[in-house]
């Protein structure tokens, strides 16, 4: 019986080290149902991939309830900062970002949840935006979306939108796409299934080509001036 008691006891400790915590599990985590919107947004000052879910009432509890660290019944700026700060963390992993093909670092901040306060059943918004490094004249950027249970999002609206000195080249599914959709829809109610990667191509108008000056060239005419220079010192002596 002892066997079987420590046996038993050591099934139920990994079980509960695979089930995320109420206070380590974040917003991906909890969620059960609710709408998604994703968009890729493009001017010369910036280039912005901005997250956000809208939950009803019965999610919003939830996700207040679990922003509610101290357990109080009400939910602070400050707790709610930090929450959206670890699901911020999360979509790093989550949701990667590419540039031309290769993998860039970006930090999802600017946290929003909308209304904090009093823990209770009302819809919920929430909000997280990344700053894509993007310098070139034109440039590929790719979303892959890796969210953990995409499945619970009922509806997945993707937008992709340039503006203020960037304009659209292609946008779409994928990550080469050929035509330029700006809205999208995916999900159950859209009847499409959400595609593991969504692309902008984007043109930012303002920007000046890379140099094409031929520096080598010009390195080596240099370096005959400078040794016409030596050998002129040189026969003056």
């Amino acid at each position: 019986m002892r066997g079987r008691g420590a046996t038993t006891l050591a099934c139920a400790l990994a079980l509960s080290a695979l089930v995320p915590s109420h206070a380590h599990a974040h917003l991906g985590h909890i969620v059960v149902s609710a709408e998604r919107y994703l968009k890729i947004d493009a001017s010369e000052a910036d280039t912005r991939l901005v997250v956000s879910l809208t939950l009803g009432e019965t999610e919003g509890r939830r996700v207040l309830e679990a922003a509610d660290v101290d357990h109080d019944g009400e939910v602070t700026q400050t707790e709610a900062d930090a929450y959206l700060a670890e699901w911020g963390r999360g979509l790093h992993d989550e949701l990667p970002v590419e540039v031309d093909g290769e993998s860039v670092e970006v930090a999802f901040t600017e946290p929003f949840l909308d209304p904090i306060g009093r823990v209770r059943s009302v819809a919920v918004t929430v909000e997280m935006v990344a700053h894509v490094p993007v310098s070139s004249r034109e440039a590929r950027i790719t979303v892959r979306d890796q969210m953990v249970r995409r499945e619970t999002y009922d509806r997945t609206e993707v937008a992709f939108r340039a503006h203020d000195g960037a304009e659209v080249i292609a946008a779409g599914e994928g990550t080469e796409p050929t035509s330029r959709e700006l809205d999208l829809a995916f999900g159950r109610t859209a009847g499409r299934t959400m595609p593991d990667a969504i692309t902008l191509r984007a043109l930012y108008a303002s920007r000046s080509e890379p140099s094409s000056v031929p520096w080598l060239p010009l390195g080596a005419v240099a370096l005959v001036g400078v040794g016409v220079g030596v050998y002129v010192r040189r026969r003056r002596r």
